[in-house]
């Protein structure tokens, strides 16, 4: 009984600095009427400290209480499920490499595919609605001419793929840094669990923008800031769960650094 009392306490507490993080350094996306935050990195410690289960509890919780808050109320029921589910796939995947380096191979192998589809097809979305209807585009962006507006979805065409590349090689590079020069341990199967849940974030949030503005070409701008978002948050919760670590409450970590 009193490890649930304890638990419960502990998801209210999470979901409480979710939605602190997300509200208080919450800065404007152009074109989809949404932003970005610090927020990711309490949903990372919140599900090394509570697990999957509770940690997605309150990741969605915390994240949806953030938009309403902020006025973003039409963006709620989609954050609930994006950051749910966002939380629940890290803690999964850390949870199954753990102690197991084939998984940390497979998991690896699965995200960097999926990622690698999702850009081909955000790619095609992009270069359709630049052809065939430059104009009503243009017009949706507030682009002044239809020219400068296909230049620049090439730049953002360019910046995903790059992306694409860079950012599961650069989290892994940051991990093996903190841990030479800060002495700060983040094991290989986190690197791949906050990876994963951070690009099916970005994901979701392209589908919702997309589903809610009838346009998904536009819901494409917002990528970049979204992974900004994201890798921002990895760096951060490795940072707070290295130092938790060392402390008496990182005993009650759920997911400890014990991972390939």
């Amino acid at each position: 009984m009193k490890n649930n009392v304890e638990r419960m306490i502990m998801t209210a507490m999470m979901t409480a600095l979710i939605a602190a993080m997300t509200a208080v350094v919450a800065i404007p996306v152009p074109f989809t009427n949404g932003y970005i935050h610090p927020g990711d990195s309490m949903v990372f410690l919140a599900v090394l400290a509570l697990g999957w289960r509770r940690g997605a509890v309150a990741a969605g919780l915390g994240s949806a209480l953030a938009d309403v808050f902020l006025g973003f109320v039409f963006w709620a029921p989609w954050t609930l499920l994006i950051k749910g589910c966002m939380a629940m796939t890290a803690g999964l995947i850390m949870e199954k490499c753990r102690d197991s380096r084939r998984n940390v191979a497979i998991s690896c192998g699965a995200t960097a595919l999926l990622w690698l589809l999702f850009n081909v097809v955000v790619q095609a979305v992009v270069a359709y609605a630049a052809n065939s209807s430059p104009a009503s585009l243009a017009q949706a962006l507030g682009a002044a001419e239809a020219g400068a507006l296909g230049a620049a979805l090439g730049s953002v065409q360019s910046q995903l793929m790059l992306a694409a590349l860079l950012i599961p090689v650069g989290l892994a590079a940051a991990a093996f840094a903190l841990r030479r020069k800060e002495g700060v341990s983040v094991p290989l199967g986190h690197v791949v669990g906050m990876t994963g849940g951070g690009l099916l974030m970005v994901f979701g949030y392209y589908l919702a923008g997309g589903l809610i503005y009838g346009n998904f070409a536009v819901s494409a701008l917002g990528i970049p800031a979204n992974m900004l978002q994201f890798v921002g948050g990895f760096l951060i919760a490795a940072l707070l769960s290295a130092a938790l670590q060392r402390t008496p409450a990182g005993r009650r970590f759920a997911l400890g650094p014990k991972s390939p």
